[in-house]
Order: structure tokens, then C-alpha cells, then sequence
């Protein structure tokens, strides 16, 4: 499989536009992978995970053909996550012809969606989830996926996504803090993860608990440690840190000093990681 991280940052991007602490002054400066747009990854070039305000940007950046994606799946219904206003864009009179696209998203995304979905007149469609229910999505790979309960705003309807195709398997584990009991359950029948791309929001700020709705890296080790321990990791398995905030303090030239010798790779927008 191939997941390509389009977007790596959080609500606000980094730099935040209006800020002004030295992380992001640091971020302005440096440029190249210190930049992070908003969170979105695209799977074997044909499944997207999560819609932020940024896909436009993604999409003329990266180029991906629109026509191939089989669906996007949406962790849950924050704006950084879920912009549905871009999702009107599908509707014939701005675009003519093309491919339908499907969304697959839990309650609080669905109903968002739908807010907007009747207006592109048959383009798109959106698909109702539900934790604990595995689904299939078919396009030049058939996906089967499980979603599991995150531990972040439960308004949100908040999802991770374990992803198995042709014989590989991958956490998707962004926004979440330490995983539920329910969650921890699910990932045990799971199995051994090709990959796992975990939280890192918090950076590595200190005296950040199990309890937040975000992790920092020493959370996102904890949890790591537990999934060694369950049969959910081994050495083989790839280790990606996601989804940071200028909030964090640290930027991609610092914080890569602290995960890579933890064997946890600092992701990038652009980043492409194979397994």
C-alpha cells in the first residue's frame, strides 16, 4: 500500500496565520517541511481520508485525479476535518460530469453532509458509519474497513479507521487521545498493523495525560507500548507521527530529533511512506 500525507497539521495550520509565537515565526522562516497544511491522506491514490477546507490545495499540489478516488472517509465532523461546504463544489453546474463521489462518516459528519450532499443533484452521496462496524469500499483495491471509537470531542462523532487491503493493514489514529477500553478491544482483534499513524497534536509538550482529547508523543509511546503488547506492533511495522500543532512548540526540523530515534517517523506534507 501506498499513503501519501497531503496535510499534516492541525485546525490551524502551521504557521497559524495569526499568530505570531515562535513556533510559527520559526515555521515562516524555515519553510520546506516545517509548513503544514491541514490533515488529509490519500491511500494507493484512490481513497481519501478526511475533506478539510485544504483538499483544493491538495488537490492542484498533488494532482490526484479525481476520477480514481472511491471514496473518503471522515474521522469526524470538526471543520479541519470536514469542510462540506467544498463538498457543494460536485454539483453539475460547477463541474459537468464526473465519477460520484462517496463520503463515509459517523453520525455528526453525516448529518453535515447532508446539509449539503441534496445540492450536487446525484454527484455525491454520503454513507452512514458506525463504530464497530466494519464496511467494505471497492475501487482498483477493495478496502475493508473498521472504524473505532476515538477518545476526542464526542460530538463530533469521532472515528479511527483500521484499513486492511491485499493483505496489509493499517491504523489510521488521528484525532484521538489514549484509545477507549471499547477501541482497545477492537484493535486486539485486529491483529499486526503494516503501519500506524498516531496523534502527535501536543508535540512534545510535558504533563499531557491519558485524559486529553489530543496526545503528545509521550501519550502516543503509551500507546504504542500497549499495542506492542497486545500483538498490534512488532519491528516491522511502520510508525508515523501525525497531525501537529504549532501549539506544540516544536516544529518538523526539531521534533523529527525527538521521534526518529523512538523509531517513529515525524510526517510532512508531501511525505509518501510505502509498506
Amino acid at each position: 500500500m501506498k499513503l501519501l500525507y497531503m496535510g499534516t497539521g492541525a485546525a490551524e495550520g502551521v504557521p497559524s496565520m495569526f499568530c505570531k509565537c515562535d513556533n510559527c515565526k520559526r515555521a515562516r522562516l524555515l519553510g520546506g517541511r516545517n509548513i503544514r497544511s491541514r490533515s488529509q491522506a490519500l491511500l494507493n491514490d484512490e481513497l481519501l481520508i478526511d475533506f478539510p477546507a485544504d483538499t483544493y490545495w491538495h488537490f492542484t499540489k498533488y494532482n490526484f485525479d479525481c476520477e480514481k478516488i472511491c471514496g473518503c472517509l471522515i474521522t469526524h465532523s470538526h471543520r479541519d476535518h470536514l469542510y462540506p461546504g467544498e463538498v457543494e463544489m460536485a454539483k453539475p453546474s460547477l463541474s459537468h460530469e464526473h465519477r460520484i463521489w462517496d463520503f463515509y462518516a459517523a453520525q455528526s459528519g453525516y448529518d453535515n453532509l447532508m446539509t449539503i450532499i441534496p445540492h450536487t443533484k446525484g454527484n455525491a452521496r454520503a454513507h452512514l458509519i458506525e463504530a464497530g462496524k466494519r464496511f467494505e469500499i471497492k475501487g482498483e483495491h477493495t478496502y475493508s474497513v473498521l472504524p473505532m471509537k476515538a477518545n476526542h470531542d464526542p460530538d463530533s462523532c469521532p472515528v479511527i479507521y483500521s484499513i486492511e487491503c491485499d493483505g496489509k493493514r493499517m491504523l489510521y489514529a488521528h484525532d484521538s487521545g489514549y484509545f477507549g477500553e471499547e477501541t482497545w478491544q477492537l484493535l486486539k482483534g485486529e491483529g499486526r498493523f503494516d503501519l500506524v499513524s498516531i496523534d502527535c497534536t501536543h508535540n512534545n509538550l510535558p504533563n499531557r495525560d491519558n485524559d486529553s482529547r489530543h496526545m503528545s508523543f509521550n501519550v502516543a509511546m503509551n500507546v504504542l507500548k500497549r499495542m506492542r503488547e497486545q500483538g498490534n506492533v512488532d519491528d516491522k511495522t511502520v510508525l508515523v507521527a501525525n497531525h501537529f500543532s504549532h501549539n506544540g512548540g516544536e516544529c518538523y526540523d526539531t521534533m523529527r530529533l525527538i521521534t526518529e530515534p523512538k523509531g517513529v517517523i515525524t510526517s510532512y506534507d508531501g511525505m509518501i511512506v510505502e509498506f
